[in-house]
């Protein structure tokens, strides 16, 4: 199959703080979908002109590569070398990316570097490493030791995918020998373990001695005998060949080339006696049961054992994986192994349908999965660009520019994006959350968190709960990783007489109670050089200060030892190859970190503490409060100065809520007392649907407080009936579930209480059924006093991220409101064809009487196409102003007037051209404030003499893309005044760009 595909154009300057002087195509807005069985490239290919209309730019692609059978995700890749077939496979593939190109667009692949699904026949790659184990060609694909301290691992892999222990499995059965696919396999249900060929004699001696007996006594004519001793001596010759197989810890390339030239070999012969002789094929059967075992008769089943014990892994119950797994895996998902990228060869398998993918123009952009577990991101990122560059013509390549590229990278409080990172920017997590900052009242949040301990019972604080969320991580979730990581620690350790008494168990609880101090995902300790950054010095001393003071009954030399390996500072006669392994162990941990603080904060804190549920989302902090409009300026210019191309988002396929579900939940800041009163009311009101557990209520406190939250915040407006109520009352049930599991207190993934659970649910179905009439009509109008301004919210945060230094990403059906909660919530699919006529009828109106349109609409409110109104708007204005929105600079806009806090603008300039942004801030509280002598309704409120500042020289005349009105600035001085009054006459919202005739700005 080939396609010629012309390049993308070139479009926009880079970022200064890349090396690339240009970006070869820089999104003007993303649309992510998420790919499914049911929604392949076939069905993306029918939104095409749907996206185009809207305004997108590039389509951001869930993983299409081959993924194991049934996910629902494609983040457990089982082959990097294919697309997927339950998508279309290449062929759809390449009719969607043609049509994609022809309508202008782009396509963003995510990329999933870190780790590979090995739960599945499709990964060849794991099932090599099964059968030969640390000599076969791809043992070093995947991250694994072994060397691992437990005997029964030297030189073999936990596979931790039995259902009970090891022993009941092989007694009952479920184990068997199979001659499957030219190879003998362990059969267990489903799945299927090769058995190392080196071992195959075990099974094929029972085959000849069955042979034997016939050739001596089972046959009379001489031509018969004569076959059977030739079929004797063939099978003996091919056991003969097999015992001559290099051992599988040599991983020399002579010993390579012997096992898979003499492998292939013997299975052909093998192969062909089977086939081709009935008497062999019988006696294989017959050896194969004998082998088998007889349930009921325990010493039958001790030659499988041994078999299995000469394995190059060892078959144990998943419980296990908690404590011996010894190869590294994405988080504490057994079925996700973590791979080495890093390494040349692996990079160039990982990558290759990528680079090809690139070069025929089938894809213009990359989102890397979880970078923090690479071994050095920065090189990875580089080796990307490498790639980009020789996927494009010779002739041209010194000219092109650097690929799109996203990290989808977790930053922590006040953490920067690495500058040495080849990428245009993060997938704009740090950006919902400052979002959420700016539309918070701080002063709310904070009489929140002060309530927070009557309402919850929850008595830690934010500190004390991320720091035991994160210790537990690393010593449950995470505990195998750490125990590999403490074992290289204490190899260290013994090769110095200064740290020769640390012993294992001490080592390991001490790594453990640095990580859990660590405030960033990870440090960046270099692979190569031996000078760790200034930034990691800061990290890493703080972590080991915070480690010391909560520790105080363990030695003190014992976390100066960890630092100083952490930092490469070295004894002055420390060997180099003992500093190479200081630097391996600094580098390994780093790899680790990351996923621990995942799991202990977004898988577990988050759902342990929350004060307020919105402001707990991926990359947020459990403190978070309200950022000063000062300082979010401040930071929107950094990110105009530093990271203009990275992603603006606002939902996401990780997010804990949509977008909408936030800014609804946003509101409580602003009526923390109401909210107060409104949790004691519904708690007493449901008080009698509790259930008793111990003497203790059911849900507790805190879980009955976070329903509250998630009922408040996804609250349908208009009446339910009965089967869209079951529909909605299961959902909240889904997500209990899942929010009791990550919790890890009464219930977890690992050890599911269903008794616990099943309380919890019918508590959430109780009241949500006809006996809590009551609360449910006060829980309606509660919600409907807060509605408005969640919607007012909702738009502020989609023309926000449409115009603040970034590229716009939306997630997919987010068009209309949508108040989905954490996945698999807000996976299921999108009603299309409603959003598809509704955008069609928005259009063709829109061109003749955009004012009309806007005017209809917002006498309509909350019509969910109000929203769709203002992306379209946005994202036409950005496509008119290309430049303007892409790297114009940011100006920070003075508001004025007795409510002037509840005004937020700026202004993005390039050259002449100009746009200004307004949004409400607290609009709850604007809206039934003071001025407002009567509460407001719907989206409109008195203004009074709220206004924005301009500069004199920018021009008095300004449209409104998202409503079409015109607006005229009135002279104040030196200065220029826009009214918030008229600014938000026929929306809550504002966008401006200068009308034909004004005068142009002077360039400062």
């Amino acid at each position: 199959m080939s396609v010629q595909l012309s390049k993308m154009p070139a479009t926009t300057e880079a970022s200064p703080i890349n090396h690339a002087s240009r970006v070869n195509r820089i999104p003007l807005a993303t649309y992510r979908l998420q790919l499914s069985e049911s929604f392949g490239f076939e069905q993306i290919r029918e939104l095409i002109p749907y996206l185009q209309q809207l305004g997108v730019s590039d389509l951001y692609l869930s993983p299409l590569f081959r993924a194991r059978d049934g996910s629902t995700h494609g983040y457990d890749v089982v082959d990097h070398g294919a697309i997927e077939p339950a998508f279309g496979g290449e062929v759809e593939l390449v009719r969607m990316a043609e049509e994609t190109r022809a309508a202008g667009m782009g396509i963003v692949l995510d990329v999933v570097p870190n780790h590979m699904g090995i739960n599945d026949s499709g990964n060849r790659y794991w099932l090599d490493v099964l059968e030969n184990g640390e000599g076969a060609r791809w043992a070093k694909f995947f991250d694994i030791d072994w060397d691992a301290i437990p005997q029964t691992l030297k030189h073999r892999v936990l596979q931790p995918v039995l259902g009970q222990s090891f022993g009941a499995t092989l007694e009952q059965g479920e184990l068997k020998v199979v001659y499957f696919e030219r190879r003998l396999q362990i059969e267990y249900f489903d799945r299927r373990f090769p058995l190392a060929p080196r071992t195959w004699p075990a099974v094929l001696e029972l085959v000849a001695a069955r042979l034997a007996e016939a050739a001596h006594n089972g046959v009379t004519a001489g031509p018969e005998r004569r076959q059977a001793r030739i079929e004797l001596t063939e099978l003996e010759s091919i056991i003969a060949q097999l015992r001559h197989l290099p051992a599988s810890e040599d991983c020399s390339a002579q010993a390579l080339r012997n096992r898979y030239r003499e492998q292939r070999i013997a299975r052909r012969r093998l192969a062909h006696l089977v086939t081709k002789r009935p008497r062999v094929a019988e006696a294989l059967t017959a050896a194969i049961e004998e082998m088998n075992g007889v349930v009921g008769q325990p010493s039958s089943f001790d030659r499988l054992e041994e078999l299995l014990r000469a394995q190059c892994y060892r078959l144990a119950y998943w419980r296990v994986a908690s404590d011996e797994i010894n190869y590294r895996r994405f988080f504490d998902i057994n079925e996700l192994a973590a791979i080495r990228v890093e390494d040349s060869q692996v990079f160039e398998m990982v990558h290759r349908l990528v680079g090809t993918l690139l070069e025929r123009g089938l894809a213009t952009g990359l989102r890397i999965d979880h970078p923090d577990g690479l071994l050095d991101p920065a090189q990875y990122f580089e080796n990307l660009q490498t790639l980009y560059r020789r996927s494009q013509p010779e002739a041209t390549r010194d000219a092109t520019g650097q690929l799109y590229i996203v990290a989808e990278k977790i930053l922590s409080g006040s953490e920067q994006l690495p500058t040495d990172w080849a990428v245009q920017g993060a997938t704009g997590y740090e950006f919902i959350n400052l979002v959420s900052q700016l539309l918070v009242d701080a002063t709310g949040v904070k009489a929140i968190h002060a309530a927070y301990e009557e309402l919850s019972g929850v008595e830690e604080t934010a500190a004390e709960i991320f720091y035991e969320s994160k210790k537990e991580a690393a010593s449950v979730a995470m505990l195998s990783e750490m125990q590999m990581l403490a074992a290289r620690l204490y190899r260290i350790a013994q090769r110095q007489r200064a740290s020769r008494d640390f012993t294992l168990p001490t080592l390991l609880r001490a790594l453990q109670e640095v990580i859990a101090c660590l405030a960033v995902y990870r440090t960046y300790v270099p692979p190569r050089g031996w000078e760790a950054s200034e930034e990691d010095h800061r990290r890493i001393g703080l972590a080991i200060r915070w480690a010391k003071r909560r520790n105080p009954s363990m030695s003190r030399s014992l976390f100066d030892f960890i630092a100083s390996v952490l930092l490469l500072q070295f004894p002055t006669n420390l060997s180099q190859e003992d500093r190479e392994a200081w630097r391996h162990f600094a580098l390994k941990l780093q790899q680790v970190s990351g996923p621990i603080a995942a799991k202990g904060v977004e898988d577990t804190a988050f759902y342990r503490f929350y004060p307020l549920a919105s402001l707990n989302e991926v990359g947020g902090e459990l403190d978070a409060t309200g950022i000063a409009v000062e300082e979010f300026h401040r930071l929107m210019h950094h990110r105009g100065a530093t990271w203009p191309h990275g992603m603006s988002a606002s939902s996401t396929h990780d997010t804990k809520r949509s977008e909408d579900v936030r800014a609804r939940l946003h509101v409580l800041s602003e009526i923390p007392v109401r909210w107060k009163e409104a949790v004691l009311l519904w708690r007493q009101m449901n008080r009698r649907f509790l259930e008793n557990w111990d003497g203790e209520p059911i849900p507790d406190a805190n879980e009955e407080y976070l329903i509250y939250q998630t009922l408040v915040g996804t609250w349908p407006v208009t009446p339910m009936n009965d089967a869209a109520r079951e529909t909605y009352c299961q959902r909240i049930v889904q997500y209990m579930e899942k929010a009791l599991r990550e919790a890890k207190l009464h219930t977890s993934w690992m050890n599911p209480s269903e008794d616990y659970e099943t309380l919890v649910f019918d508590f959430v179905r109780k009241i949500l059924g006809p006996e809590a009439a009551a609360f449910q009509t006060d829980l309606a109008q509660f919600v409907a006093e807060i509605a408005d301004a969640g919607f007012v919210n909702s738009l502020s945060q989609v023309v926000l991220k449409a115009t603040l230094p970034g590229a716009p990403d939306f997630y997919q059906g987010t068009e209309l409101w949508d108040f989905s909660l954490v996945d698999p919530d807000n996976r299921r699919p999108v009603d299309y064809a409603t959003r598809t006529a509704a955008l069609k009828e928005l259009g063709r109106r829109v061109e003749g009487d955009l004012s009309g349109v806007a005017t209809e609409l917002a006498a309509a409110w909350p019509d969910p196409r109000v929203k769709l109104l203002v992306t379209k708007q946005s994202l036409a204005a950005r496509r008119r102003h290309q430049a303007l929105f892409t790297h114009g600079e940011y100006i920070a806009l003075e508001t004025t007037g007795g409510l002037a806090d509840h005004l937020f603008a700026f202004a993005r300039r390039d050259g002449d051209d100009w746009a200004i942004t307004v949004v409400p801030r607290h609009f709850q509280s604007l809206a039934h404030g003071k001025q407002n002598k009567k509460a407001a309704t719907g989206w409109k409120a008195e203004w009074g003499d709220a206004a924005v500042v301009l500069p004199a020289e920018i021009g008095a005349a300004w449209r409104c893309e998202l409503s079409g009105q015109t607006v005229e600035a009135a002279p104040n001085g030196d200065t220029l005044t826009l009214a918030a009054r008229e600014l938000f006459a026929a929306l809550p919202v504002a966008l401006l760009t200068k009308t034909a005739g004004t005068r142009p700005a002077a360039r400062g």
